[in-house]
């Protein structure tokens, strides 16, 4: 998904690097050549074979020398579900001074750190935080490279490491408990509206970041207590049957437009049901890692769309005309709007529920508490 995303926010072409074994000798394989992928041959898919890459990095050069063109490049090598770094490999920083050699240094190549970060990667329609951070130029490195090419590359490589680092919202292993149960309460504080599809206010990622700067920073005890305060917490809610959105009353919802809305959900779950139902059961088949759990499932549903509409639109042509073209639009609009409005109603529930109990003000407190020792800084 992360190449998708990037490009999503691009006007120019982006390409990207992925593991082999991504480009079967069939439909998908083809589909992902088209989508401008290009395979890297790793020591797993055969030694034999890892003197292809050569025909990437070429590719990836010309491509490049170009202009205009774009290359995603995730240098750690590997797809895992954590909120944190793993090692570089040097591949990128390699590509980017055979660049400024064969230019004889006369461009400069413009590295971009690039934070793509989930709330939850595998979850369905959870949200994603990218943020792009300032560029490294390859060509400040011309005095070390042409002192000593391996220092050089390693300088570059630690570099970018520590860029992207910066564009993340980085948790430690020994944390991720403490504040994945922290994070839902900042974001339940923070007001947004009824359609948060896309937003360039940075305000909620520079808060989750500084949160899981903060705990790092915390003694064990601290620690400990502050979890033991959250696992009370989280049972309290568990019991009443509530969740922490309703007990934050930051983002109120309206029955009203409930009951206005209700005729367009139903439409929205009838057009998008079959797509969606297929590509759940076929990730749920074919896809045992969770890494790549959505971005299959992305990839299927999309497919299944083109069928769904194909299918409906040849006999509307003998109704209607042409006018069964726009089915497909209409379509897609009710489904996302049946998304949306699934999740106005489950907050609607939540916080109807909560403002029924007899307790409330208890939770209230409990929460306050909580949220009051936070005491980290903006970054």
């Amino acid at each position: 998904m992360d190449p998708i995303l990037i490009a999503a926010m691009q006007s120019r072409p982006v390409y990207f690097w992925a593991r082999a074994g991504e480009f079967p000798n069939n439909f998908k394989g083809w589909l992902l050549l088209k989508l401008h992928g290009m395979p890297i041959y790793r020591q797993q898919e055969g030694k034999d074979q890892m003197h292809k890459n050569e025909i990437t990095f070429k590719k990836t050069r010309d491509l490049l020398h170009k202009g205009g063109n774009a290359v995603f490049i995730a240098p750690e090598g590997r797809c895992k579900i954590q909120k944190r770094l793993h090692p570089f490999k040097t591949g990128g920083a390699r590509l980017a001074f055979q660049m400024m050699e064969e230019n004889n240094w006369s461009v400069d190549v413009k590295i971009q750190p690039s934070g793509v970060n989930y709330t939850y990667h595998d979850v369905f329609r959870s949200e994603v935080y990218i943020h792009l951070g300032p560029t490294i130029s390859v060509a400040s490195y011309r005095s070390l490279y042409l002192e000593d090419k391996p220092r050089a590359i390693k300088q570059l490589t630690e570099d970018m490491s520590v860029a992207l680092r910066k564009q993340m919202i980085y948790i430690e292993a020994e944390d991720e408990i403490l504040v994945e149960q922290l994070l839902p309460l900042i974001r339940s504080d923070h007001k947004r509206g009824a359609l948060p599809i896309y937003s360039q206010n940075d305000e909620l990622f520079k808060r989750e970041q500084s949160l899981a700067n903060w705990v790092s920073q915390l003694s064990s005890a601290t620690k400990l207590g502050l979890k033991q305060q959250l696992d009370a917490y989280y049972q309290v809610l568990k019991l009443k049957n509530v969740n922490d959105f309703a007990v934050a009353q930051q983002n109120k919802r309206s029955f009203f437009w409930l009951a206005i809305g209700l005729p367009f959900w139903i439409l929205g779950s009838i057009a998008g049901y079959l797509p969606h139902i297929v590509a759940q059961k076929l990730k749920n088949k074919f896809v045992p890692y969770r890494e790549f759990s959505v971005s299959f499932a992305f990839t299927a549903a999309f497919f299944m769309w083109i069928l769904w509409s194909i299918v409906l639109i040849i006999p509307l042509l003998f109704l209607i005309g042409y006018w069964a073209f726009l089915l497909p639009i209409l379509m897609a609009f009710l489904q996302m709007y049946a998304y949306h409005y699934q999740d106005y109603w489950n907050e609607w529930k939540n916080s109807r529920r909560f403002d029924q109990l007899v307790d409330k003000k208890d939770v209230i407190d409990m929460r306050t508490a909580i949220v009051d020792a936070l005491d980290y800084q903006l970054i």
